[in-house]
């Protein structure tokens, strides 16, 4: 096992360990994509999630539905440096955050959500890759009056291992320019690591830990959340 291997294990332990003790909510994101490239510079991605969360009094991050969605994105690799990346619709089923025995019962909020996002990449030094990604998201909600414009921008380091590994570390802070209160402008932000692993020739897989401090929409005090994330990626043949 590597060094890096070794530090990004230990680090792991260093973020969860305490966390699992506290009073924090405990999260479990799964994404499924199926990426479809038309040429050398366009790719289409079908992407699926499904989160899960703990229940009321309990630490069991599988315990209860927490979130399921579609997303279909368009990406246009511009040159080494700069991809663009729309996606026309995207549809979200999402279930409040327990905070109270009643929150297990309360229903989905329905959301249909469009989006588009540049991404950066730049080699700083040696096998270390600068990232950034900007987004912005227009989300309309189905069971709520008032839509959202959203925008997140995610900054990160990579540590190319070896060509089948990578490992990186990123902050994304997400807020809303619209439709809400001024009290409200604060989204929440997610502070992570992961290994990124390619099993095979065209298939992927990616695990790590994000911390999440989020303001719900119907709450006046911040979540802390503890979230275990597990992504597969299948590259189909070129069309």
């Amino acid at each position: 096992m590597s060094k890096l291997l070794k530090y990004y294990i230990a680090i792991m332990g260093v973020f969860i360990a305490p966390r699992l003790m506290a009073q924090d909510h405990e999260n479990f994101w799964f994404r499924s994509t199926i990426t479809t490239p038309i040429n050398d510079k366009l790719k289409l991605d079908n992407e699926f999630q499904y989160r899960r969360q703990n229940g009321f009094e309990n630490n069991n991050m599988f315990d209860k539905d927490l979130m399921i969605s579609y997303r279909n994105w368009i990406h246009y690799q511009y040159n080494e440096a700069f991809k663009f990346s729309l996606s026309p619709f995207s549809y979200f089923s999402a279930h409040k955050i327990i905070n109270q025995q009643s929150d297990e019962l309360a229903a989905a909020n329905k959301e249909i959500r469009s989006s588009a996002a540049v991404e950066f990449h730049n080699t700083i030094h040696n096998n270390w890759v600068f990232i950034s990604r900007s987004a912005f998201e227009y989300r309309i909600f189905l069971n709520q009056s008032s839509n959202i414009i959203r925008f997140r921008s995610r900054v990160g380091l990579q540590y190319v291992l070896n060509k089948h590994q990578k490992l990186s570390i990123h902050d994304e802070p997400l807020l809303n320019l619209s439709g809400v209160s001024d009290r409200h402008i604060f989204d929440h932000n997610r502070i992570g690591i992961n290994l990124e692993s390619k099993l095979l020739e065209n298939l992927k897989v990616d695990v790590g830990y994000m911390r999440v401090s989020r303001l719900p929409l119907n709450n006046t005090t911040y979540v802390k959340e503890n979230n275990l994330t597990l992504s597969l990626n299948y590259l189909m043949p070129s069309l």
